[in-house]
């Protein structure tokens, strides 16, 4: 009944302003070739009128509403072959069935993106990779960037931090940067974003389109040297006329740890002789305790606790809690999605709802909330004009732990027996002071205690109007516009407790803080199109012109203030204006695009594709405001010319191009930094400024075999010029540094797809997917003298050097190093000895307070300042199986990396606080014991060494569902009005298996791999859905 009166509420209403004479109708089936199934959602179309249906549950279509002629007729449907025909129709009922035949590799799949137009797949002359609705909805990703995880090859997603709604890292091929970011342009219904994309939801989406490298993405210029994703939202373009698809999903899910860190359950502090009689806390040796003593840092508790003779740790704690497990929480998670589309006459609408919540595994805090409101519509005025809308909403809030990402390391510095629970003398929950013997903050205290929200709200919109003129003219405007408002508020209250004072329990109220940030940004594009379309003979030529105007302003504002006068009142007023300061900036950014793009196809086996464009923009400095960028591509499709018994289609292509990106804002221009009225110089500006240049050449061949299986292989080398550079300048300039255009990558990229239909029968289908790549890059050209960057500078970029190296120092593993280098460490070889670690240390230590790591030195005497890790892998794979069984549908992906490194800092600085659990000696045999200094020499005063770089490659159980649809044969119990009925359940990130020591291997970002103390862990997330269509 509800789908009735939508349909008829919205036929009303456009049938009151638009009539039409139905003349003929056109119904009939659709069913698989091979199996005679009855195919649902497919789209029927008849070309010249743009009227269409698409089947329902029963494969069955009906178009009304046809005057009397001959029209094409165009049957399309996703992992299908599509069908063209001519027919004719008459006054009346017309008829025609249709078999459809699998589409191996997706041939007839049309791909909008990096190509002057529409283009199948079978003649793309460059590489354009494409997941669509199909594979998302399978398990419906939280985040727009990590659907795509395991499913492109040459693409890699990592987010940075597990927080709920937090930033992701993704970077097509070779990281081709060395000072800026390595992540793609955004593109969604035509706008181009500005900032991330975790705030879109996948339920909406069409399809993403993936422009890989410099020969593809140099038809969207100077912001496109990291390539290019194009997200495409759903319209309901493909609905029934006068009918009206209603979508309801319902998912709730949990969300917690996959693992622990590995702590230390012993000491190597000496105990009471009766410390077992004790059981709130661990009673030491020569220290008293006062009465009722529970636990917590107390000013009556006299005396120090004092190392065991053998400083060894493995002397239990009288308590053992796992104090990660009482800490995080299991975390629940709710999307609830509504989506409406229709068709009524030449108007389709597609508008949609989605709340989702995500609460992450942090106590009392809220993580993340997003609603989602958009419509959609297209209107064919008339035969030569149409008019498209996208309009997005967002609003989002995140309420991220208080404390920052310092709790976490308080939380694993933490020891066994802490009472995190305790109260504060105020009678405030958790006891800021829970360890008498350190200072470490309770991690439960900030997250009950301090206030960090972050409130989002944006538009997206793009309006389009196309005119086909002519049969070989068509016009195309768009307008395209983001808004994007950002508040941040921190906020502790007056009695937030902190150390310091003069009580005598060493904390006192911080009399509180309050931080505010206020941001906006505004993009606003115009962009015009002509496109020709001419055919001589066989000979297909299209030609396209495009101008493009890109407007966007930025502003900021924050204040931050001290110590409240006020109790009770969080703002600025109630401070003392010496104690709050201000920042604020803004800036305007304005660029003008042009280029040319044509496209020639001979006899559908000779492709030929040539861009020219040039790009003006802003940011780039005032002497060089203009750069231009290319494409020449070809291909040849093999076997439209030569019959090959065992390839169904077989194509070869090559394609060379050019692709940039822009400096950032303020590096073309001096800089000052201010401070009380005064100004100081610190950058120079730089005229010359101009952006960077990847030039790439690739080469590939792909095709269809046996029926049942697609493959293609990519072969990329990229050279990326003119690097942004913060080079050092000498004093005398009074400038401390110039950003300037110095230094050469050169990449290298290896690309395998591989897709199998194995087994495709009415009841059973199993298909197979496989991506695998290998990059890598070097640096070829480094003008100023090498440098550190990265975190705490673990990275090294020098000429010749892999981008992407790690440096530091090592230890010695054989006497033969220490030989033939005996000036340099002293003694004589017998001095030295190798221990069951495989570490060179000083004879006759082991096993003593007294050993300790040698550091591995060079020909000058010094520690040696080494390659010690590399943080790019060596490949990264993923592999999927969809295997269908009736309505029983089970899907897994697999996430597959080999190889890179990281850096772990945390597991450095917990062996500093001895809570690392590679210094836990208990259970071991006496001989095989190490002291505790043994392992803080590793520490080595957070010294970057060999000793924390870890392999982070893994195996990811990424995602996983088990899914049953309800046919429309059980649903009669139900009503008419309801097609099906999807029940599944889903997995995210399930299982990890890697040897990586910390929470999870993807930690960092892709170029810094860095395990940092406080980092927020990614967790797992497993829910049940169900899935309601009408």
């Amino acid at each position: 009944m509800f789908k009735k009166l939508l349909s008829f509420a919205l036929s009303v209403y456009v049938l009151s302003t638009f009539a039409y004479a139905q003349s003929g109708t056109l119904s009939g089936t659709v069913t698989d070739t091979n199996t005679g199934e009855s195919l649902p959602a497919v789209n029927v179309v008849l070309t010249e009128i743009l009227k269409g249906a698409s089947t329902n549950s029963e494969g069955e279509y009906v178009i009304t509403g046809i005057e009397p002629g001959t029209y094409t007729v165009e049957v399309t449907y996703i992992g299908y072959s599509t069908i063209k025909e001519e027919i004719s129709i008459s006054a009346g009922a017309n008829t025609l069935d249709f078999e459809m035949a699998t589409d191996i590799g997706l041939l007839d799949e049309i791909v909008v993106s990096g190509v002057a137009d529409g283009t199948p797949r079978k003649k793309l002359t460059v590489s354009v990779a494409k997941v669509d609705a199909a594979q998302l909805s399978k398990v419906p990703a939280t985040s727009l960037a990590s659907s795509l995880s395991a499913k492109v090859s040459g693409v890699q997603i990592r987010n940075t931090s597990g927080t709920p709604g937090g930033a992701a890292d993704i970077q097509v091929r070779s990281d081709n940067n060395l000072s800026v970011g390595s992540n793609p342009l955004i593109i969604v219904d035509g706008t181009m974003l500005e900032g991330g994309i975790g705030d879109i939801n996948t339920d909406d989406i069409e399809s993403i389109e993936v422009v890989k490298g410099a020969a593809a993405s140099a038809l969207y210029g100077s912001r496109a040297g990291n390539g290019v994703v194009v997200v495409t939202t759903k319209r309901g373009a493909g609905v029934s006329d006068g009918d009206v698809q209603v979508t309801i999903r319902q998912e709730v899910g949990f969300q917690n740890l996959d693992k622990f860190i590995d702590l230390a359950e012993s000491h190597a502090f000496a105990l009471a002789d009766d410390w077992e009689s004790q059981k709130n806390y661990t009673k030491y040796a020569g220290v008293v305790y006062p009465a009722n003593y529970m636990g917590g840092y107390d000013p009556n508790v006299i005396g120090s606790r004092a190392l065991d003779a053998d400083q060894i740790m493995d002397n239990p704690f009288a308590i053992n809690k796992n104090i990660q497990e009482e800490f995080f929480q299991t975390g629940t998670s709710m999307t609830n999605y509504f989506a409406l589309a229709s068709r009524v006459g030449n108007l389709n609408l597609f508008t949609s709802f989605e709340n989702n919540k995500q609460e992450g595994i942090i106590p009392n805090t809220d993580g993340y909330g997003r609603r989602n409101f958009r419509v959609n519509t297209d209107w064919q005025v008339n035969d030569w004009l149409k008019v498209s809308t996208s309009n997005l909403i967002v609003r989002t809030t995140s309420n991220t732990p208080g404390g920052g990402s310092g709790l976490f390391f308080d939380l694993v510095l933490a020891e066994p027996d802490n009472n995190l629970l305790m109260d504060n003398p105020d009678g405030q929950p958790y006891y800021v002071r829970h360890n008498h013997w350190s200072n470490e903050t309770n991690p439960f205290y900030p997250t009950s205690k301090n206030e960090r929200n972050e409130y989002k709200q944006g538009f997206l919109g793009n309006y389009a109007a196309t005119a086909n003129l002519t049969d070989w003219l068509e016009l195309k405007a768009t307008y395209s516009m983001q808004i994007a408002n950002e508040r941040y508020t921190s906020h502790n209250p007056y009695d937030t407790w902190i150390l310091g004072g003069s009580d005598p329990l060493g904390i006192t109220y911080s009399e509180g803080s309050l931080y505010k940030y206020s941001e906006e940004r505004r993009s606003e594009n115009i962009q015009l199109f002509a496109t020709t379309r001419f055919q001589f003979g066989d000979l297909f030529a299209k030609l396209q012109f495009s101008y493009l105007n890109e407007d966007q302003h930025n502003e900021w504002f924050n204040a931050s203030g001290n110590d409240y006068k006020i109790i009770g009142i969080p703002g600025f007023d109630a401070m003392d204006p010496a104690d709050i300061s201000a920042d604020n900036a803004q800036w305007d950014i304005r660029s003008e695009n042009y280029f040319g793009i044509l496209s020639l196809d001979y006899d559908d086996k000779y492709l030929f594709d040539a861009m020219y464009r040039i790009d003006n923009s802003s940011l780039f400095g005032e002497d060089n405001r203009s750069n231009p960028y290319y494409r020449v591509s070809a291909a040849y499709r093999i076997t439209e010319d030569i019959d090959l018994e065992m390839f169904d289609e077989l194509k070869v292509r090559v394609a060379q191009g050019t692709a940039g990106i822009r400096p950032s804002f303020s590096w073309q221009y001096e800089t000052f930094s201010l401070s009380s009225g005064s100004a100081n110089k610190t950058q120079l500006g730089n005229k010359n400024l101009q952006p960077s240049e990847t030039k790439e050449t690739e080469f590939a061949i792909n095709g269809t075999f046996l029926k049942n299986y697609s493959f293609e292989v990519i072969y990329a080398q990229s050279i990326t010029t003119n690097q942004f550079l913060n080079v050092p300048l000498l004093p005398v300039t009074g400038y401390s540094n110039q950003y300037q255009n110095a230094g050469t990558l050169e990449g290298e990229t290896l690309e395998f797809n591989l897709q199998a239909n194995f087994i495709r029968t009415k009841d059973l289908v199993w298909d197979m997917g496989l991506t695998w790549s290998k990059s890598s890059q070097t640096i070829t050209e480094l003008d100023p003298p090498p440098f550190q960057s990265g975190p705490d500078g673990l990275f090294y970029i020098r000429e010749g050097e892999t981008y992407g190296a790690i440096y530091g120092y090592t230890w010695a593993t054989s006497l033969d190093q220490i030989s033939s280098n005996l000036e340099s460490y002293g003694g004589t070889i017998d001095d030295y000895a190798v221990n069951s670690d495989g570490f060179v240390i000083a004879a006759g230590t082991e096993g003593t307070t007294t050993e300790a790591p040698i550091k591995l030195k060079d020909e000058f005497g010094n520690d040696a300042f080494v390659k010690i890790g590399d943080g790019r892998p060596d490949w990264t794979a993923g592999i999927s199986n969809t295997i269908s069984y009736k309505g029983l549908s089970a899907y897994v992906l697999l996430d597959i990396k080999s190889g890179g490194d990281v850096y772990n800092r945390k597991s450095q600085w917990l062996t500093r606080d001895s809570r690392n659990g590679i210094m836990d000696q208990a259970g071991k045999a006496d001989e095989a014991k190490k002291a505790m200094g043994y392992y803080q020499g590793f520490y080595n005063v957070n010294t970057n060494n060999s000793y924390w770089v870890e392999d982070a490659g893994y195996l990811k159980l990424r995602e996983v569902s088990l899914s049953y649809q309800i046919k429309p044969e059980n649903l009669n119990i139900l009503g008419d009005g309801i097609e099906s009925i999807t029940l599944s359940a889903i997995g995210r990130n399930l299982l990890t298996f890697t040897d990586y020591s910390g929470y999870d291997p993807e930690v960092g970002s892709i170029r810094n791999p860095f395990d940092s103390t406080g980092a927020y862990p990614n967790f797992r997330n497993y829910a049940l859905s169900v899935s309601f269509k009408f």
